[in-house]
């Protein structure tokens, strides 16, 4: 059931650098039943121009490591927030994507940042 997710990114400027949200939606018609290995529920990525990986929104957390479940019923939805703080000014994709062991979720778009 795990195709019935759907994922949109956000990306919105801050005083401090881009807020990110991704949401996922359960577009099916049963529960869907997400399973995490850990604290973490989302993951953040942002690439240069040249497919770069230049930011990792878990690089340098910690999370609980504990296991961890939530359930979308049908039309239901959760999202989940990071930080990209100090973000410096070029184009770049970033990437939203589920952390679930069970279930894949993902959204990207094209991110612009000026210089200041």
């Amino acid at each position: 059931m795990a195709d019935a997710l759907t994922a949109t990114l956000t990306v919105a400027p801050t005083d401090v650098g881009l807020e990110l949200t991704l949401t996922v939606e359960n577009a099916g018609s049963a529960a869907v039943d997400l399973s995490f290995s850990d604290g973490q529920r989302a993951e953040f990525v942002a690439v240069d121009a040249d497919g770069a990986e230049v930011w990792r929104w878990s690089e340098g957390r910690a999370f609980a490591m504990m296991l961890g479940s939530e359930t979308l019923a049908p039309g239901e939805s959760v999202a989940y927030d990071g930080t990209w703080a100090s973000t410096p000014a070029g184009e770049y994709e970033v990437t939203g994507s589920l952390a679930a062991t069970d279930a894949d979720a993902s959204a990207s778009m094209s991110v612009v940042v000026p210089d200041e």
